[in-house]
């Protein structure tokens, strides 16, 4: 039996995945996910829903408060 648990369940992630709907003062972000860096410099990325999605930005979470998906 392996024990071992994957990075996106060991960590918090450090990241949430988010795109801009509008523009202007009245754009909106909506959150589509999250992300965790790897060791070597890449970057895990989960996504939620099953939107089509061509671009997103990353943002670093600053707290330190569990995200809710």
């Amino acid at each position: 039996m392996n024990t071992k648990s994957t990075t996106s369940e060991s960590r918090k992630p450090g990241f949430v995945a988010k795109v801009r709907k509008g523009s202007g003062e009245h754009a909106v972000y909506e959150r589509i996910g999250v992300a965790w860096k790897n060791a070597d410099g890449s970057f895990f990325i989960k996504l939620a829903g099953t939107q089509v999605v061509s671009d997103f930005m990353l943002y670093e979470i600053e707290s330190t408060e569990q995200p809710s998906y």
